[in-house]
């Protein structure tokens, strides 16, 4: 996924403290700051547009990460057990 810098926040001493990112695809986009804080915002992306459909704030992104693959992997071995496809 390739992400693009919308807008690059700096303070007085031109370090950067925050950005303003944007997916390729238009599905996601994130508020940064430099404490690692984010707000991450998820659309709906249709051939009209795109629309707000929810948003997430986290100070943990590895751990974020770390619990959706969790919950990923669960789904993923309960639904392919139950679909009789498992071994």
């Amino acid at each position: 996924m390739v992400w693009v810098i919308k807008t690059k926040h700096e303070n007085d001493q031109g370090e950067t403290v925050g950005l303003e990112l944007e997916s390729e695809d238009g599905w996601l986009d994130a508020n940064v700051r430099w404490d690692g804080c984010m707000e991450i915002h998820l659309y709906l992306v249709t051939e009209e547009g795109r629309e707000l459909s929810d948003t997430l704030h986290t100070c943990d992104l590895q751990g974020l990460i770390e619990r959706l693959q969790s919950l990923d992997s669960v789904c993923r071995s309960f639904f392919f057990q139950i679909s009789g496809q498992g071994s």
